[in-house]
């Protein structure tokens, strides 16, 4: 045991100093996302983390594990995972939880609630006994919820109003379109999105992979990064996480760093 302990501990002290670690490779994609937020988040000035789908707080806290520090607020709209949010929250002291749905038109919904509550939808699963994601689908209850637009609460809430530039998480299966639509006056303080991208067809009227790319192409996005994909039905792909970046200011950067290299280069000719 005494050896075991020793080899964690210098597997650990390995990977803060290399970046590199050993991990099963079925469950890279978490090690990928980890080294992402924290390789962007100092290239990137955020100041508003928004959680889109914030379940029981996975997102946020591996955003915190990736060395943000700035405000977060995530969107649940299930009462028990928002309880579950809120004393974390407030353990956190930046990081505000609204118990609300968004989507493209404020209103109320009905929310599937699911036998297991990430995949809790506005939409209404597929009902396909045959299929592996039949056992986690399965709708329990359903409950009315609150509709709200990403547009109005960024220009109502205090917090929200004060950020210029935010990073963009959704995780609300399937119902990532509507979402964005609420959102089109605010993209221009949008510097980021993640995105869950749904290639199976779980929910009825689901926004698929393909049109979110072409959606996110016209508003003025670029992926960044695709994650690998943790297989948990091989070899069916359900989802994936992607990221985007905003064009003009991946753009700018590339400028910037090009002017640096020129400067660089000149003061080594005048050396």
């Amino acid at each position: 045991m005494k050896i075991k302990r020793l080899l964690t501990a210098l597997q650990r002290r390995l990977s803060r100093l290399t970046d590199w670690r050993l991990v099963r490779w079925n469950r890279l994609a978490s090690h990928q996302q980890r080294w992402y937020l924290r390789r962007f988040l100092k290239w990137q000035p955020i100041d508003l983390v928004l959680d889109v789908g914030g379940n029981a707080g996975q997102f946020a806290q591996l955003v915190r594990a990736a060395g943000y520090q700035g405000w977060i607020i995530s969107f649940e709209p299930l009462p028990d995972m928002a309880a579950q949010l809120r004393r974390l929250a407030e353990a956190d002291g930046r990081w505000q939880v609204v118990e609300k749905a968004l989507g493209e038109q404020p209103g109320r919904a009905s929310l599937q609630v699911t036998s297991t509550s990430p995949m809790s939808s506005l939409l209404e699963p597929v009902q396909d006994p045959s299929s592996a994601m039949a056992q986690f689908s399965e709708v329990r209850r359903r409950l009315d919820v609150e509709l709200i637009t990403l547009d109005d609460f960024l220009r109502e809430d205090p917090r929200a109003q004060a950020a210029q530039s935010i990073y963009l998480k959704l995780d609300v299966q399937g119902f990532e379109m509507p979402v964005l639509n609420g959102a089109r006056r605010s993209l221009g303080k949008v510097a980021a999105i993640q995105a869950e991208l749904g290639v199976a067809t779980v929910y009825h009227g689901q926004t698929q992979y393909r049109e979110l790319l072409a959606w996110l192409h016209e508003a003025g996005y670029v992926p960044s990064l695709f994650t690998a994909h943790d297989y948990e039905l091989f070899p069916e792909m359900i989802d994936f996480d992607a990221h985007f970046v905003r064009a003009d200011i991946l753009a700018a950067s590339l400028q910037a760093r090009q002017a640096q290299r020129a400067a660089a280069g000149l003061r080594q000719l005048d050396a």
